[in-house]
């Protein structure tokens, strides 16, 4: 209720917040898919590494995170939908309630997609290793290809680095997404309540 009246009062302060918070969200999940692209390029394709990341080109791309946030968050100004208080997550984002189409666009573009870019980045990273690992396991021991498989603690590392990457993002996209309506327990979005 109070949020209601000082929104209502300074529509322009919930409208900058949210901007703020689309554009920034919108701009670290694309960096991160892209550090997790350099990343892929440095040790699976290092050869390549300096045609792909020039100067030029990181500086593109570092831009165009930037300008990714702001053309997200632009049909909020133009229409497609506009900025409110949000009950369901606490803070000033857009309306979720009357743009759904805008909230399946953002979380599918804008949050799944650096996701699914992020972990095939980081799991071709794992498998190359991997792979890596056997050859000089071959050669160093003279291992038939059958003597290696994967160690448990080499699934444990892949474990974790799954729950890592989808551990801040995925619940609240699909909260954001299957509930349409303002109401969505706490435990879901941010993990279970300590009392």
């Amino acid at each position: 209720m109070g949020e209601d009246q000082l929104m209502s009062r300074q529509q322009w302060l919930c409208t900058t917040a949210a901007s703020l918070c689309i554009i920034s969200c919108i701009c670290s999940l694309f960096t991160i898919a892209i550090i997790a692209f350099n990343r892929y390029v440095y040790v699976c394709w290092n050869d390549m590494y300096d045609t792909v990341f020039t100067r030029r080109r990181t500086v593109v791309a570092v831009i165009s995170t930037w300008v990714a946030g702001i053309a997200f968050d632009l049909p909020n100004h133009l229409g497609w939908s506009s900025h409110r208080f949000d009950t369901k997550t606490q803070k000033c984002l857009w309306d979720r309630i009357t743009a759904y189409h805008y909230t399946i666009f953002f979380v599918v573009i804008g949050m799944l997609l650096p996701f699914v870019v992020t972990f095939i980045c980081y799991w071709r990273i794992f498998a190359y290793i991997q792979l890596a690992k056997q050859r000089v396991l071959r050669i160093h021991y003279q291992a038939r290809p059958d003597d290696i498989h994967f160690s448990p603690r080499d699934a444990r590392i892949a474990k974790r680095v799954i729950a890592t990457l989808s551990r801040p993002s995925v619940p609240l996209a699909v909260c954001l997404s299957v509930h349409n309506v303002d109401v969505c327990t706490v435990g879901v979005e941010v993990g279970p309540v300590k009392g």
